[in-house]
């Protein structure tokens, strides 16, 4: 009778455990679901793709030549501008909430999120960029940062999602000797233009360290504070050279220890002003780019025909009064360009390598 009793239970504790577990791996599935849908909706409808430079197919080639016809020669090919690669409408974004700032965006596109600010850490840690709960929250900038990008010292904080999705991905520094030479740069983008980063050092740290504080504009000492605390025991060395008057950026996420926490940090390599970018493609993600909307091109027409009537020697000629036809060309900010960091030429050396189970 005892036996009997003791199989029941455990069979009923078996079968609530792992209907519990079911639960679980349903919500969770259910919650990747969410997160992917969300910023893939989000990248849709604010991130546009610059058009690139048109090859014709009919280029001649010299016969000894190996270059394809569908290619420009090296003389000729012009080098792509790595800060033109994408450009995010923020004014909308931050019409949905004004505590956006920025967009990050690694420049193979697997990281390509939005940037939130609020007056403490906790906020955005279960919520997205629209302000409603979501497990995998958002990525954010540490509440004692300065939005406008000027602090020497920045972090931004991103979960590591099993699914990869945030900063999920960060971990195959570790895990993968060949991710960062393939991703050694990644970018900011703000409303004043945008900042490139080039990976320096990642590796995983106490989450009480020194390293989880910031820097502001107008000190002295990160030099010392980048020898001291972020180049030390990083898994790769790139040689890099820190001075006070750069600008580095680190990318903090949780590791499967809630005592520690595994950084990336990136120093200030570049910087486009808003008013240098040009305009995007009509074939861009979000669907705007160059094309000009059915009011514009009402307006246009009545435009032209008012011209043509008042003096049709002129027709050929441009009125102030005709719409700019590049709908999404970025306007000047009027501000200086920042003086930044110096990537250093030095090749990258992977110093240890370990799996970084996911949070």
């Amino acid at each position: 009778m005892i036996y009997r009793l003791t199989l029941f239970v455990f069979l009923m504790f078996g079968g609530a455990l792992a209907i519990f577990a079911s639960v679980e791996l349903m919500l969770g599935t259910i919650s990747y679901l969410r997160t992917r849908a969300v910023y893939a909706d989000a990248n849709k409808r604010f991130v546009s793709m610059y058009a690139k430079k048109a090859v014709s197919e009919n280029k001649p080639v010299d016969k000894g030549s190996a270059v394809s016809q569908n290619t420009v020669s090296e003389d000729e090919a012009e080098e792509e501008d790595p800060l033109q690669t994408i450009q995010v409408d923020l004014k909308s974004l931050r019409e949905i909430n004004d505590e956006v700032i920025g967009w990050i965006y690694f420049e193979d596109g697997l990281i390509s999120y939005p940037i939130l600010h609020a007056d403490d850490n906790e906020k955005y840690l279960k919520r997205n960029y629209m302000e409603k709960y979501m497990a995998s929250g958002s990525i954010f900038m540490d509440k004692d940062g300065d939005p406008d990008m000027s602090d020497h010292y920045t972090l931004l904080y991103g979960h590591n999602m099993r699914d990869l999705t945030m900063f999920g991905k960060l971990r195959y520094y570790r895990s993968d000797k060949n991710y960062y030479k393939e991703h050694e740069f990644f970018q900011i983008l703000t409303e004043e233009g945008v900042y490139r980063y080039r990976v320096f050092a990642f590796k995983e740290i106490s989450a009480d360290s020194d390293v989880f504080s910031v820097i502001k504009a107008d000190e002295d000492g990160l030099k010392a504070f980048a020898d001291k605390y972020l180049i030390p025991g990083s898994n790769v060395n790139t040689d890099t050279t820190i001075k006070d008057s750069d600008h580095v950026l680190a990318l903090s996420t949780c590791v499967n220890d809630y005592a520690y926490r595994f950084i990336v940090c990136g120093v200030r390599v570049d910087f486009k002003p808003a008013s240098d970018q040009g305009s995007v493609s009509s074939d861009s993600a979000a669907g705007r780019g160059t094309e000009k909307s059915e009011e514009d091109k009402q307006k246009s027409t009545k435009d032209k025909t008012s011209t043509d009537d008042k003096d049709k020697s002129k027709k050929t000629e441009k009125t102030s009064q005709e719409p700019d036809t590049n709908k999404d060309e970025v306007t000047d900010n009027g501000e200086d360009t920042p003086e930044s960091g110096t990537a250093s030429d030095n090749k990258a050396v992977i110093i240890d390598i370990d799996p970084m189970s996911p949070n």
